[in-house]
């Protein structure tokens, strides 16, 4: 195992960061900031889902959705694959998971839903992915990135695009989405090497999208980069409430990569890091809030560590959804 006791704490940091995120946002998923501050004032702590919202209705305190569980579902291909993406053999758990679990319709996005069904009908996998330009490559790819970070060397940042690209060949084959999870994932590995000044990671995060941009199907779409540096000013130049606003308003938080990745980027800098803080931000700005707080909330995990968390929230994480992030860390990390 590579990285000494202060990585494996980051890489932890990381993974609680996915689910705290995701299970603070789960309640007011899709909600338009408006009907969030009718329904429950301020989101200022785990609450259930809601009752009126189709998506979320039914779902516990501090339940996780399809972010957590995909993010687990690749730290298990990695396992079992040396470290290295599979993408058969992660459409094949994820599958399962389809089959098995009660909530997966309500919460699998619509780029996944349409390659699995091309899948199924004998589609080869280099072409079922060509038109997915959501967040459903993204919100996973985080384990990528920290496999990445954790080496005692540099980052290979030519491999960490490579395995990304083939994670998202099946369902997510587009510049966008590509550039998005690029993004993410080259947050979560520099945090997780070890960078301690958030301008540096966001600044790698951009490069990286610039260079994720160049793979995949080309669908027209807005730049991930560009909308980051105008998160970035938003976040330098206004208050907290207007840069929130601005964010939602001009880059936007819905379930397009170009929106949600550089919103999620976003706050992780206007949150300067802080997991918890993030967490509130994502739950109260509106649209995919759950999404967009497993990704940003998985980043500044990386950067604070897992001891910005309190016991107490870990284990009610671990309860509700029956995971264990020590289990998963020594997973990622052997």
């Amino acid at each position: 195992m590579e990285g000494g006791p202060e990585m494996i704490k980051r890489v932890k940091g990381a993974l609680i960061g996915v689910a705290y995120g995701d299970a603070f946002g789960m309640p007011a998923e899709m909600w338009p900031p408006e009907k969030i501050r009718e329904k429950f004032g301020k989101i200022e702590k785990f609450l259930p889902g809601h009752p009126e919202n189709s998506i979320s209705a039914g779902l516990k305190r501090g339940e996780v959705t399809d972010d957590t569980i995909n993010t687990i579902l690749v730290i298990e291909m990695l396992a079992e694959n040396q470290g290295r993406v599979d993408a058969k053999l992660f459409i094949q758990k994820l599958k399962k998971w389809i089959k098995e679990s009660s909530k997966s319709q309500a919460v699998v996005g619509p780029s996944t839903a349409k390659a699995i069904e091309l899948l199924e009908k004998g589609v080869p996998m280099e072409e079922t992915g060509k038109m997915g330009v959501t967040n459903g490559a993204a919100m996973k790819i985080l384990p990528i990135g920290l496999k990445a970070g954790i080496t005692d060397g540099g980052i290979e940042e030519e491999r960490l695009i490579k395995e990304v690209v083939k994670l998202c060949m099946p369902t997510h084959y587009t510049s966008p989405a590509i550039s998005a999870a690029v993004a993410i994932a080259a947050g979560g590995a520099i945090a997780v090497h070890g960078e301690r000044n958030i301008g540096n990671i966001y600044e790698y995060m951009k490069k990286m999208a610039e260079k994720g941009r160049h793979y995949g199907n080309s669908t027209g779409e807005p730049s991930i980069t560009a909308r980051m540096e105008m998160g970035k000013y938003f976040a330098d130049n206004f208050s907290v409430a207007e840069a929130l606003k601005n964010i939602y308003n001009y880059i936007g938080t819905g379930i397009s990569s170009t929106e949600s990745i550089p919103a999620a980027a976003a706050l992780f800098y206007l949150a300067k890091g802080n997991p918890l803080l993030c967490a509130e931000y994502a739950a109260n700005i509106g649209g995919d809030t759950d999404t967009i707080g497993a990704m940003a909330c998985g980043i500044s995990g990386a950067y604070s560590s897992d001891g910005s968390f309190g016991q107490d929230i870990i284990s009610m994480l671990e309860s509700v959804n029956e995971i264990s992030f020590d289990a998963l860390t020594d997973l990622l990390m052997q």
